[in-house]
């Protein structure tokens, strides 16, 4: 039971039965948890029109069983707006942390990123460039960080030469994929690093290796945003 009101943002929300919700949030003291609310679908359209995403909420919770109840929701700020893209990108960065983060793994820091990324998407004169930093700084937080200025041996990424990023290792010097790897150059994983990437080639390697990194830890089940960026 959590009788304190804690902060929280909506990351998903599904049907339960007939008139109640399943809803996923994110929390800093208590990570990613589940709630039950129940009656979200019997006419209480107040509290329904902000257990939505992208929402700041304080919440609190009670029960005994694995499946709490969220007893008491109140929205803090006035909601994100986010559309076309925007909207899009937003659900992606929601369900990557889905995906990633364990239930009732505690990170501050995550929460933190979570709602600046929101912030910035919500300004953003790059919206490919906020989520690569987010998809970065996410497996940083997360212990799964990336070896973005020097390369396995530890000697400084040159610019101007070809590198093959080994998931489990980091960057060597190739100007072919070796050991399962993919190429790209050491500009991009250096912008990477500053989050500054420039330019049509950057962006799309970046892409790339994120796509390809976070495979590693998602597992085979695709992203049901990444269906949606194709309309766009």
């Amino acid at each position: 039971m959590n009788s304190e009101l804690q902060p929280a943002y909506v990351l998903h929300v599904r049907s339960y039965r007939e008139t109640s919700g399943l809803i996923d949030f994110i929390t800093p003291e208590y990570g990613r948890l589940t709630l039950l609310a129940k009656g979200f679908k019997s006419g209480k359209a107040r509290r329904k029109s902000y257990l939505q995403p992208f929402r700041k909420l304080t919440i609190a919770w009670a029960g005994r069983g694995e499946l709490k109840t969220l007893t008491t929701a109140e929205e803090v700020e006035a909601p994100l707006v986010l559309e076309d893209k925007l909207l899009v990108s937003g659900l992606y960065v929601n369900e990557l942390l889905t995906r990633l983060l364990h239930p009732h793994d505690p990170h501050a820091e995550i929460f933190a990123l979570y709602e600046q990324t929101l912030r910035d998407l919500s300004t953003a004169a790059s919206v490919e460039l906020v989520l690569r930093n987010y998809e970065k700084n996410i497996l940083e937080e997360l212990g799964y960080g990336l070896l973005l200025d020097v390369d396995v041996d530890g000697t400084a990424l040159d610019p101007k030469s070809q590198y093959c990023y080994l998931p489990e290792s980091g960057p060597i010097k190739s100007d072919r994929p070796v050991g399962g790897g993919m190429l790209l150059s050491g500009e991009t994983l250096l912008s990477m690093g500053c989050g500054q990437l420039r330019g049509e080639k950057e962006l799309k390697e970046s892409k790339m290796l994120m796509r390809f990194i976070l495979g590693r830890y998602i597992g085979e089940k695709p992203l049901k945003t990444r269906e949606l960026f194709r309309y766009y």
